[in-house]
């Protein structure tokens, strides 16, 4: 089975190589120094051989010098591809999870609104029921007197509240709904999970924008492409005539090298 380039160790390859040439370049070195000193021994053939040997080993090391950089090369478009596919893979959920996470919460919010409301309505039944019998307000720390069947009008002052009735110790209060959905934002904003800003509306589909962020993007328009003078693309539907591509300084591009595809 061959190895792809993707397998192989660049390192290694030139190491390896660095390695080979060292010690052809040392065989030469030792044999003429050899010669120098004299040492009859050494002959013509062999320095000549050591020589084409150290010519031979350079022609490989740039072989491999060139072939680490292909290894290299196909290493990082692997990984490229790698990360296209789990991009590819990402990309495919995110919206939808999250524009249904954000419909679920804003139909939370609705449902908030909609029990304060039906809780402030029944309040105010409460509240309208006990005037028409003439209960007073109930100002003091202790249940209303028996004398009003232990029912009093609150005057409001609770958290949030606004006006209501007792019934014993217990008080049943209007709620300000947006008191407590700003407190609720605050909090979020303290864990830096909000930010208002106020010159973002709700726009004209939220979810379905929400859900579409990671939607394939549309292809570039036009039949035919040119490169201006300053490298900027030109697309057009209907082609330019040769006096006006002469006249502007374009070229004609493929889409393809237009776009970078």
């Amino acid at each position: 089975m061959s190895t792809s380039e993707s397998e192989i160790d660049p390192g290694k390859i030139i190491a390896d190589a660095q390695q080979e040439a060292s010690e052809a370049e040392q065989l030469v070195s030792t044999l003429e120094e050899a010669v120098k000193s004299g040492d009859d021994t050494v002959t013509f053939e062999e320095v000549e051989k050591a020589r084409g040997l150290l010519s031979f080993v350079k022609l490989r090391q740039e072989a491999a010098t060139r072939k680490a950089a292909k290894a290299r090369a196909a290493a990082r478009l692997a990984a490229c591809a790698a990360l296209h596919a789990e991009i590819t893979d990402h990309a495919t959920g995110d919206g939808a999870e999250l524009a249904e996470q954000l419909e679920a919460v804003t139909d939370a919010i609705r449902a908030f609104a909609d029990t304060v409301e039906a809780r402030n309505t029944r309040v105010l039944g409460y509240r309208a029921r006990a005037v028409e019998l003439g209960i007073p307000e109930h100002i003091h720390p202790t249940a209303p007197p028996a004398v009003h069947g232990r029912v009093g009008l609150t005057a409001g002052g609770g958290p949030g509240g606004i006006v209501g009735v007792m019934a014993g110790r217990r008080r049943l209060e209007q709620i300000n709904r947006d008191v407590f959905l700003n407190r609720a934002l605050d909090l979020l904003a303290r864990e830096d999970k909000f930010k208002h800003l106020d010159f973002v509306d709700a726009g004209t589909d939220l979810f379905g924008d929400l859900a579409s962020i990671d939607a394939e993007t549309a292809g570039p328009a036009g039949n035919h492409f040119y490169r201006g003078p300053n490298g900027g693309v030109i697309a057009k539907d209907d082609p330019f005539t040769p006096d006006e591509i002469q006249r502007m300084g374009l070229t004609v591009v493929s889409k393809a090298k237009a776009y970078g595809e």
